[in-house]
């Protein structure tokens, strides 16, 4: 688990927008996509992990004053900690793999890849299930320019429809359920 208070990068690349990204691609994906024993910890420790992250992203924001880039660290991080529980049950139905891929998809369904899109990363992703560079950078580019619960909803349309693509020529599979249980999956709150 990446903490707020624990960046191991302390400059990234920066944008046309010099926008700092304080976390890499490996430790980006580490905060979304956890291994399958960091995902199946006990919800005590998930609990524990929260406080601690609020703890010191509140403590963060008051040193900020003294250090600016500090916020910046703090806001980036709770982002992908609220991206990473949103999508936290999707991955122990679906797996890591699958879970990447409707990453993914939801992001291209985002940008339309289209020549006019507003994001800088004008790119279609290959939908792979690898979170590398070029995942990474369409995030980035995407958490720029749109709210977070935008880009959930799009993560949403992303696996239903990744779920309705894999499924429709098996006749023994309900795709409608499953298309009902990953969207009720994503739409619930984990607190």
């Amino acid at each position: 688990m990446v903490y707020v208070n624990a960046p191991k990068q302390e400059v990234g690349c920066v944008s046309t927008h010099q926008k700092i990204n304080y976390f890499n691609t490996e430790e980006t994906k580490e905060i979304l996509f956890p291994d399958e024993e960091t995902l199946n910890r006990p919800k005590s420790m998930w609990f524990s992990d929260k406080l601690r992250n609020e703890f010191a992203y509140n403590d963060m924001i008051k040193k900020s004053k003294f250090a600016p880039e500090l916020a910046e660290i703090a806001n980036e991080h709770k982002i992908y900690t609220e991206l990473a529980e949103f999508i936290r049950e999707h991955i122990k139905t679906v797996g890591q793999e699958q879970a990447v891929k409707d990453f993914q998809c939801g992001l291209n369904l985002l940008t339309g890849y289209k020549k006019e899109t507003v994001l800088e990363e004008q790119i279609r992703l290959e939908e792979d299930a690898d979170f590398g560079e070029k995942t990474y950078a369409m995030l980035q580019s995407a958490l720029e320019y749109y709210p977070l619960e935008v880009i959930k909803k799009y993560i949403k349309l992303g696996a239903a429809n990744n779920g309705i693509w894999e499924t429709k020529q098996d006749e023994s599979f309900d795709t409608d359920e499953y298309v009902e249980e990953v969207n009720n999956t994503l739409s619930e709150r984990r607190n």
